[in-house]
Protein backbone atom coordinates (compact mmCIF):
# COMPACT_ATOMS: atom_id res chain seq x y z
CA UNK A 1 0.00 0.00 0.00
CA UNK A 2 1.29 3.53 -0.78
CA UNK A 3 3.09 5.35 2.02
CA UNK A 4 1.03 8.39 2.97
CA UNK A 5 2.56 11.45 4.56
CA UNK A 6 1.40 12.84 7.87
CA UNK A 7 2.38 16.33 6.75
CA UNK A 8 1.02 18.49 3.90
CA UNK A 9 2.02 16.96 0.60
CA UNK A 10 3.28 19.16 -2.21
CA UNK A 11 2.85 17.17 -5.42
CA UNK A 12 5.61 17.63 -7.93
CA UNK A 13 4.35 18.04 -11.48
CA UNK A 14 7.12 16.51 -13.51
CA UNK A 15 7.80 16.20 -17.24
CA UNK A 16 4.61 17.86 -18.38
CA UNK A 17 3.42 16.95 -21.88
CA UNK A 18 0.82 18.92 -23.83
CA UNK A 19 -1.99 17.02 -25.52
CA UNK A 20 -4.50 19.20 -27.31
CA UNK A 21 -7.49 19.01 -29.57
CA UNK A 22 -7.35 22.78 -30.16
CA UNK A 23 -6.86 23.93 -33.72
CA UNK A 24 -3.83 26.07 -32.91
CA UNK A 25 -1.81 23.67 -30.78
CA UNK A 26 0.37 20.93 -32.21
CA UNK A 27 1.14 18.08 -32.44
CA UNK A 28 -2.43 16.86 -32.11
CA UNK A 29 -4.68 18.29 -34.82
CA UNK A 30 -8.39 18.61 -34.17
CA UNK A 31 -10.55 16.03 -35.85
CA UNK A 32 -14.22 15.98 -34.92
CA UNK A 33 -15.57 12.41 -34.84
CA UNK A 34 -18.22 11.43 -37.41
CA UNK A 35 -21.81 12.47 -36.59
CA UNK A 36 -22.92 8.91 -35.83
CA UNK A 37 -20.20 8.53 -33.17
CA UNK A 38 -21.00 11.95 -31.69
CA UNK A 39 -24.68 11.03 -31.54
CA UNK A 40 -23.96 7.70 -29.84
CA UNK A 41 -21.70 9.29 -27.22
CA UNK A 42 -24.19 12.12 -26.65
CA UNK A 43 -26.90 9.55 -25.95
CA UNK A 44 -24.64 7.67 -23.53
CA UNK A 45 -23.71 10.79 -21.58
CA UNK A 46 -27.10 12.52 -21.49
CA UNK A 47 -28.88 9.33 -20.43
CA UNK A 48 -26.48 8.76 -17.52
CA UNK A 49 -27.79 10.75 -14.50
CA UNK A 50 -24.50 10.23 -12.66
CA UNK A 51 -22.71 12.41 -15.23
CA UNK A 52 -25.24 15.26 -14.80
CA UNK A 53 -24.82 16.63 -18.35
CA UNK A 54 -28.27 16.51 -20.05
CA UNK A 55 -27.15 18.97 -22.77
CA UNK A 56 -23.77 17.35 -23.52
CA UNK A 57 -22.39 17.93 -27.04
CA UNK A 58 -19.43 15.66 -27.84
CA UNK A 59 -18.38 17.63 -30.94
CA UNK A 60 -18.05 20.83 -28.87
CA UNK A 61 -16.42 18.82 -26.10
CA UNK A 62 -13.68 17.72 -28.51
CA UNK A 63 -13.20 21.21 -29.97
CA UNK A 64 -12.59 22.77 -26.56
CA UNK A 65 -10.30 20.21 -24.92
CA UNK A 66 -6.66 20.80 -24.21
CA UNK A 67 -4.81 18.34 -21.97
CA UNK A 68 -1.67 18.04 -19.90
CA UNK A 69 0.01 14.83 -18.85
CA UNK A 70 2.32 14.71 -15.84
CA UNK A 71 3.00 12.98 -12.52
CA UNK A 72 2.13 13.80 -8.93
CA UNK A 73 4.78 12.58 -6.52
CA UNK A 74 3.75 11.65 -2.96
CA UNK A 75 6.89 10.67 -1.04
CA UNK A 76 7.68 7.19 -2.46
CA UNK A 77 4.53 6.94 -4.60
CA UNK A 78 3.69 8.45 -8.00
CA UNK A 79 0.39 9.19 -9.73
CA UNK A 80 0.33 9.58 -13.51
CA UNK A 81 -2.45 11.87 -14.76
CA UNK A 82 -3.97 13.11 -17.99
CA UNK A 83 -6.14 16.14 -17.23
CA UNK A 84 -7.89 18.93 -19.02
CA UNK A 85 -5.75 22.04 -18.53
CA UNK A 86 -8.59 23.87 -16.80
CA UNK A 87 -9.13 20.98 -14.38
CA UNK A 88 -5.40 20.72 -13.69
CA UNK A 89 -5.18 24.43 -12.84
CA UNK A 90 -7.99 24.06 -10.29
CA UNK A 91 -6.14 21.44 -8.27
CA UNK A 92 -4.39 22.65 -5.16
CA UNK A 93 -0.65 23.14 -5.32
CA UNK A 94 -0.41 21.56 -1.85
CA UNK A 95 -2.72 18.69 -0.97
CA UNK A 96 -3.85 18.32 2.63
CA UNK A 97 -2.41 15.35 4.54
CA UNK A 98 -4.71 12.32 4.49
CA UNK A 99 -5.49 10.57 7.74
CA UNK A 100 -3.59 7.38 8.48
CA UNK A 101 -5.63 4.15 8.53
CA UNK A 102 -5.02 1.47 11.15
CA UNK A 103 -2.42 -1.15 10.13
CA UNK A 104 -3.10 -4.73 9.05
CA UNK A 105 -6.69 -4.30 7.94
CA UNK A 106 -6.59 -6.20 4.63
CA UNK A 107 -4.64 -8.40 2.27
CA UNK A 108 -4.96 -9.19 -1.43
CA UNK A 109 -5.66 -12.85 -2.15
CA UNK A 110 -7.29 -15.42 -4.40
CA UNK A 111 -11.02 -14.79 -4.96
CA UNK A 112 -11.73 -17.86 -7.08
CA UNK A 113 -13.50 -17.22 -10.38
CA UNK A 114 -13.33 -13.48 -9.70
CA UNK A 115 -9.53 -13.46 -9.82
CA UNK A 116 -7.89 -11.54 -6.99
CA UNK A 117 -9.76 -9.79 -4.21
CA UNK A 118 -9.37 -7.92 -0.95
CA UNK A 119 -9.85 -9.79 2.36
CA UNK A 120 -10.07 -8.66 5.97
CA UNK A 121 -7.04 -9.50 8.12
CA UNK A 122 -9.04 -8.94 11.30
CA UNK A 123 -12.58 -8.17 12.40
CA UNK A 124 -13.59 -4.72 11.10
CA UNK A 125 -16.45 -2.91 12.88
CA UNK A 126 -19.03 -0.95 10.90
CA UNK A 127 -17.69 2.51 10.13
CA UNK A 128 -14.04 1.55 10.55
CA UNK A 129 -11.48 2.86 8.09
CA UNK A 130 -9.87 0.11 6.00
CA UNK A 131 -7.43 2.03 3.82
CA UNK A 132 -6.46 5.41 2.42
CA UNK A 133 -4.98 5.36 -1.06
CA UNK A 134 -3.76 7.69 -3.81
CA UNK A 135 -4.64 6.67 -7.38
CA UNK A 136 -1.94 5.24 -9.60
CA UNK A 137 -3.42 6.72 -12.82
CA UNK A 138 -6.15 9.29 -13.57
CA UNK A 139 -7.72 10.24 -16.91
CA UNK A 140 -10.92 11.97 -18.08
CA UNK A 141 -14.08 9.90 -18.37
CA UNK A 142 -14.12 10.82 -22.06
CA UNK A 143 -10.89 11.72 -23.84
CA UNK A 144 -11.52 14.25 -26.61
CA UNK A 145 -8.52 13.38 -28.76
CA UNK A 146 -8.21 11.67 -32.11
CA UNK A 147 -5.55 9.42 -30.60
CA UNK A 148 -6.14 5.73 -29.78
CA UNK A 149 -6.90 5.27 -26.10
CA UNK A 150 -4.33 2.49 -25.99
CA UNK A 151 -1.62 5.01 -26.92
CA UNK A 152 -2.76 7.46 -24.24
CA UNK A 153 -2.89 4.77 -21.56
CA UNK A 154 0.50 3.49 -22.68
CA UNK A 155 1.95 6.98 -22.18
CA UNK A 156 0.34 7.20 -18.73
CA UNK A 157 1.70 3.81 -17.77
CA UNK A 158 5.13 4.63 -19.17
CA UNK A 159 5.46 7.57 -16.81
CA UNK A 160 5.44 5.24 -13.80
CA UNK A 161 8.37 3.35 -12.27
CA UNK A 162 8.77 -0.18 -13.64
CA UNK A 163 7.64 -1.89 -10.43
CA UNK A 164 4.41 0.10 -10.39
CA UNK A 165 3.84 -0.70 -14.07
CA UNK A 166 4.02 -4.40 -13.27
CA UNK A 167 1.49 -4.01 -10.47
CA UNK A 168 -0.92 -2.18 -12.78
CA UNK A 169 -0.74 -4.93 -15.41
CA UNK A 170 -1.54 -7.52 -12.73
CA UNK A 171 -4.88 -5.82 -12.04
CA UNK A 172 -6.45 -7.58 -15.03
CA UNK A 173 -6.95 -11.31 -14.53
CA UNK A 174 -8.19 -12.18 -18.02
CA UNK A 175 -6.12 -13.56 -20.86
CA UNK A 176 -4.37 -11.22 -23.32
CA UNK A 177 -5.32 -7.98 -21.57
CA UNK A 178 -5.16 -4.67 -23.42
CA UNK A 179 -4.33 -1.40 -21.72
CA UNK A 180 -7.94 -0.29 -22.33
CA UNK A 181 -9.19 -3.41 -20.53
CA UNK A 182 -6.83 -2.82 -17.61
CA UNK A 183 -7.72 0.85 -17.30
CA UNK A 184 -11.47 0.91 -17.94
CA UNK A 185 -12.35 -2.29 -16.06
CA UNK A 186 -10.36 -1.36 -12.97
CA UNK A 187 -11.06 2.37 -12.81
CA UNK A 188 -13.38 3.98 -10.28
CA UNK A 189 -15.26 7.18 -11.06
CA UNK A 190 -13.85 10.06 -9.02
CA UNK A 191 -15.08 13.66 -9.13
CA UNK A 192 -12.81 16.62 -9.90
CA UNK A 193 -13.77 20.27 -10.01
CA UNK A 194 -14.10 21.77 -13.49
CA UNK A 195 -14.04 25.42 -14.65
CA UNK A 196 -17.35 27.22 -15.10
CA UNK A 197 -16.95 27.44 -18.87
CA UNK A 198 -19.16 26.65 -21.85
CA UNK A 199 -18.86 22.92 -22.61
CA UNK A 200 -16.58 22.16 -19.65
CA UNK A 201 -14.86 18.87 -18.95
CA UNK A 202 -16.98 16.19 -17.29
CA UNK A 203 -16.48 16.18 -13.53
CA UNK A 204 -16.25 12.37 -13.53
CA UNK A 205 -12.75 10.97 -14.13
CA UNK A 206 -11.43 7.42 -14.25
CA UNK A 207 -8.95 6.56 -11.50
CA UNK A 208 -7.07 3.30 -11.04
CA UNK A 209 -5.89 2.22 -7.57
CA UNK A 210 -3.45 -0.57 -6.80
CA UNK A 211 -5.43 -1.84 -3.80
CA UNK A 212 -9.02 -0.59 -4.05
CA UNK A 213 -9.21 -1.64 -7.70
CA UNK A 214 -8.70 -5.19 -6.38
CA UNK A 215 -12.04 -4.99 -4.54
CA UNK A 216 -14.65 -7.08 -6.29
CA UNK A 217 -18.23 -5.98 -6.85
CA UNK A 218 -21.22 -7.05 -4.81
CA UNK A 219 -24.84 -5.92 -5.10
CA UNK A 220 -24.82 -5.90 -1.29
CA UNK A 221 -21.31 -4.55 -0.60
CA UNK A 222 -19.82 -4.48 2.89
CA UNK A 223 -17.58 -1.48 2.21
CA UNK A 224 -17.87 1.99 0.73
CA UNK A 225 -15.25 4.23 -0.83
CA UNK A 226 -15.25 8.01 -0.83
CA UNK A 227 -13.04 10.35 -2.81
CA UNK A 228 -11.49 13.50 -1.35
CA UNK A 229 -9.89 15.92 -3.80
CA UNK A 230 -8.29 17.96 -1.01
CA UNK A 231 -6.02 15.02 -0.15
CA UNK A 232 -6.19 13.49 -3.65
CA UNK A 233 -6.97 10.19 -1.96
CA UNK A 234 -9.66 7.54 -1.65
CA UNK A 235 -11.00 6.40 1.74
CA UNK A 236 -12.39 2.87 2.05
CA UNK A 237 -14.50 2.03 5.11
CA UNK A 238 -16.76 -0.78 6.32
CA UNK A 239 -20.51 -0.15 6.15
CA UNK A 240 -21.33 -3.18 8.33
CA UNK A 241 -19.21 -5.52 10.45
CA UNK A 242 -16.70 -7.53 8.38
CA UNK A 243 -15.26 -10.68 9.92
CA UNK A 244 -11.63 -11.75 9.63
CA UNK A 245 -11.18 -13.63 6.36
CA UNK A 246 -14.30 -12.16 4.71
CA UNK A 247 -13.92 -10.63 1.28
CA UNK A 248 -14.19 -6.84 1.24
CA UNK A 249 -16.52 -5.77 -1.56
CA UNK A 250 -17.72 -2.50 -3.08
CA UNK A 251 -20.37 -1.58 -5.64
CA UNK A 252 -19.23 -0.75 -9.17
CA UNK A 253 -22.67 0.53 -10.21
CA UNK A 254 -25.89 1.62 -8.52
CA UNK A 255 -27.21 -1.38 -6.61
CA UNK A 256 -30.80 -0.12 -6.41
CA UNK A 257 -31.57 -1.03 -10.04
CA UNK A 258 -33.42 -4.29 -10.81
CA UNK A 259 -31.24 -7.37 -11.20
CA UNK A 260 -31.51 -7.61 -14.99
CA UNK A 261 -30.42 -3.97 -15.37
CA UNK A 262 -27.47 -4.43 -13.01
CA UNK A 263 -26.36 -7.53 -14.88
CA UNK A 264 -26.60 -5.79 -18.26
CA UNK A 265 -24.48 -2.83 -17.12
CA UNK A 266 -21.88 -5.02 -15.40
CA UNK A 267 -21.57 -7.24 -18.47
CA UNK A 268 -21.26 -4.25 -20.81
CA UNK A 269 -18.86 -2.14 -18.73
CA UNK A 270 -16.87 -4.74 -16.79
CA UNK A 271 -17.29 -7.97 -18.73
CA UNK A 272 -18.73 -10.22 -16.01
CA UNK A 273 -22.04 -11.48 -14.66
CA UNK A 274 -22.56 -10.96 -10.94
CA UNK A 275 -23.10 -14.10 -8.82
CA UNK A 276 -23.10 -12.45 -5.40
CA UNK A 277 -25.48 -13.80 -2.76
CA UNK A 278 -27.87 -10.93 -3.48
CA UNK A 279 -28.12 -11.96 -7.14
CA UNK A 280 -28.11 -15.77 -6.91
CA UNK A 281 -31.58 -16.02 -5.41
CA UNK A 282 -33.58 -19.28 -5.25
CA UNK A 283 -36.56 -18.29 -7.43
CA UNK A 284 -37.99 -15.71 -9.82
CA UNK A 285 -40.33 -14.63 -7.04
CA UNK A 286 -37.34 -13.90 -4.78
CA UNK A 287 -35.70 -11.87 -7.55
CA UNK A 288 -38.91 -9.88 -8.09
CA UNK A 289 -39.22 -9.22 -4.36
CA UNK A 290 -35.60 -8.04 -4.23
CA UNK A 291 -36.07 -5.83 -7.29
CA UNK A 292 -39.19 -4.20 -5.83
CA UNK A 293 -37.45 -3.62 -2.49
CA UNK A 294 -34.49 -1.93 -4.16
CA UNK A 295 -36.78 0.28 -6.24
CA UNK A 296 -38.64 1.32 -3.08
CA UNK A 297 -35.34 2.21 -1.43
CA UNK A 298 -34.20 4.23 -4.44
CA UNK A 299 -37.42 6.28 -4.31
CA UNK A 300 -37.79 6.43 -0.53
CA UNK A 301 -36.82 10.05 0.10
CA UNK A 302 -38.82 11.32 -2.89
CA UNK A 303 -42.11 9.96 -1.52
CA UNK A 304 -41.65 10.93 2.13
CA UNK A 305 -43.39 13.77 4.00
CA UNK A 306 -40.76 16.14 5.32
CA UNK A 307 -40.06 16.31 9.05
CA UNK A 308 -41.49 19.85 9.15
CA UNK A 309 -44.66 18.81 7.29
CA UNK A 310 -45.22 15.92 9.70
CA UNK A 311 -44.76 18.20 12.70
CA UNK A 312 -47.72 20.39 11.68
CA UNK A 313 -49.99 17.96 9.78
CA UNK A 314 -52.65 16.63 12.13
CA UNK A 315 -53.88 14.15 9.48
CA UNK A 316 -50.63 12.22 9.66
CA UNK A 317 -50.33 9.65 12.49
CA UNK A 318 -47.77 10.38 15.20
CA UNK A 319 -45.77 7.26 14.33
CA UNK A 320 -45.97 7.42 10.52
CA UNK A 321 -42.40 8.63 9.94
CA UNK A 322 -40.93 6.30 12.55
CA UNK A 323 -42.62 3.31 10.91
CA UNK A 324 -41.47 4.34 7.42
CA UNK A 325 -37.85 4.75 8.52
CA UNK A 326 -37.90 1.47 10.45
CA UNK A 327 -39.21 -0.24 7.33
CA UNK A 328 -36.40 1.32 5.29
CA UNK A 329 -33.81 0.01 7.79
CA UNK A 330 -35.37 -3.47 7.50
CA UNK A 331 -35.17 -3.34 3.69
CA UNK A 332 -31.57 -2.08 3.79
CA UNK A 333 -30.57 -4.99 6.00
CA UNK A 334 -32.46 -7.48 3.81
CA UNK A 335 -30.71 -6.29 0.64
CA UNK A 336 -27.30 -5.61 2.21
CA UNK A 337 -27.47 -1.99 1.13
CA UNK A 338 -25.88 -0.24 4.09
CA UNK A 339 -24.06 1.88 1.49
CA UNK A 340 -27.35 3.81 1.21
CA UNK A 341 -26.50 5.47 4.54
CA UNK A 342 -28.79 3.82 7.05
CA UNK A 343 -27.49 6.36 9.58
CA UNK A 344 -29.72 8.92 7.93
CA UNK A 345 -32.78 6.84 8.86
CA UNK A 346 -31.52 6.40 12.43
CA UNK A 347 -31.04 10.17 12.66
CA UNK A 348 -34.59 10.75 11.37
CA UNK A 349 -36.08 8.34 13.92
CA UNK A 350 -34.26 10.07 16.76
CA UNK A 351 -35.57 13.44 15.56
CA UNK A 352 -39.14 12.09 15.41
CA UNK A 353 -39.00 10.85 18.99
CA UNK A 354 -37.59 14.23 20.01
CA UNK A 355 -40.50 15.99 18.30
CA UNK A 356 -42.87 13.60 20.10
CA UNK A 357 -41.16 14.43 23.43
CA UNK A 358 -40.57 10.71 24.09
CA UNK A 359 -37.46 10.92 26.28
CA UNK A 360 -36.71 7.19 26.55
CA UNK A 361 -36.92 6.45 22.80
CA UNK A 362 -35.15 9.71 21.97
CA UNK A 363 -32.21 8.71 24.15
CA UNK A 364 -32.10 5.17 22.70
CA UNK A 365 -31.94 6.34 19.08
CA UNK A 366 -29.77 9.37 19.75
CA UNK A 367 -27.14 7.07 21.28
CA UNK A 368 -27.02 5.21 17.94
CA UNK A 369 -26.64 8.50 16.06
CA UNK A 370 -23.90 9.60 18.45
CA UNK A 371 -21.94 6.36 18.08
CA UNK A 372 -21.87 6.79 14.30
CA UNK A 373 -21.25 10.53 14.03
CA UNK A 374 -18.71 11.04 16.80
CA UNK A 375 -16.33 8.65 15.03
CA UNK A 376 -16.26 11.00 12.06
CA UNK A 377 -16.40 14.24 14.07
CA UNK A 378 -15.34 13.93 17.74
CA UNK A 379 -16.26 17.58 18.27
CA UNK A 380 -19.94 16.58 18.19
CA UNK A 381 -19.57 14.49 21.37
CA UNK A 382 -20.40 17.43 23.65
CA UNK A 383 -23.58 18.23 21.71
CA UNK A 384 -24.86 14.66 21.96
CA UNK A 385 -23.91 14.47 25.64
CA UNK A 386 -26.02 17.57 26.27
CA UNK A 387 -29.05 16.16 24.44
CA UNK A 388 -28.79 12.78 26.15
CA UNK A 389 -28.50 14.23 29.65
CA UNK A 390 -31.28 16.76 29.09
CA UNK A 391 -33.46 15.90 26.05
CA UNK A 392 -35.48 19.13 26.21
CA UNK A 393 -32.35 20.97 24.99
CA UNK A 394 -32.79 19.21 21.63
CA UNK A 395 -33.80 22.05 19.25
CA UNK A 396 -36.88 20.24 17.89
CA UNK A 397 -38.03 18.89 21.26
CA UNK A 398 -41.82 18.56 21.43
CA UNK A 399 -42.42 20.18 18.02
CA UNK A 400 -45.03 17.65 16.93
CA UNK A 401 -47.10 18.09 20.09
CA UNK A 402 -46.64 21.85 20.26
CA UNK A 403 -47.24 22.70 16.59
CA UNK A 404 -50.09 20.24 16.06
CA UNK A 405 -51.70 21.47 19.28
CA UNK A 406 -51.37 25.05 18.11
CA UNK A 407 -52.85 24.18 14.70
CA UNK A 408 -55.76 22.43 16.43
CA UNK A 409 -56.43 25.44 18.64
CA UNK A 410 -56.35 27.78 15.66
CA UNK A 411 -58.95 25.66 13.87
CA UNK A 412 -61.44 25.94 16.73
Amino acid sequence: MPSLSGTPTSPTKSSTSAWSSSLDIEPIAVQIPPPNICSRINDQVTSNPALARPLFDFAEHVRRRSYVMHNFTFEDFETSVLLDQGVDRMLSEVFQPPCTPPPYTFEIGDAGDKGRGMFALRDLPAGSLILVEHPIMVAPYLVGLNVPLADIYADLLGRLPLELCKEVVKLYSGSHPTLEDIFCRNALGIQLQVPDDPHPELTTHRAVFLNTSRCNHSCGPNARWEWDTNTFALYLSAVRPILKGDEITIQYISATSPQHERHAVLQDQYGFLCHCSYCDLPSKAAVLHSDNTRILLSQFWNNLPSFEEWCVDQTLPDDVLVKLHLDALRMIKQEGLQVLDGERHVDAIAMCYGALADADMFRAWTERVRDAKVKADPAQALVFAKWLSNPITFPAWGWRKTLCGRMKDDSL
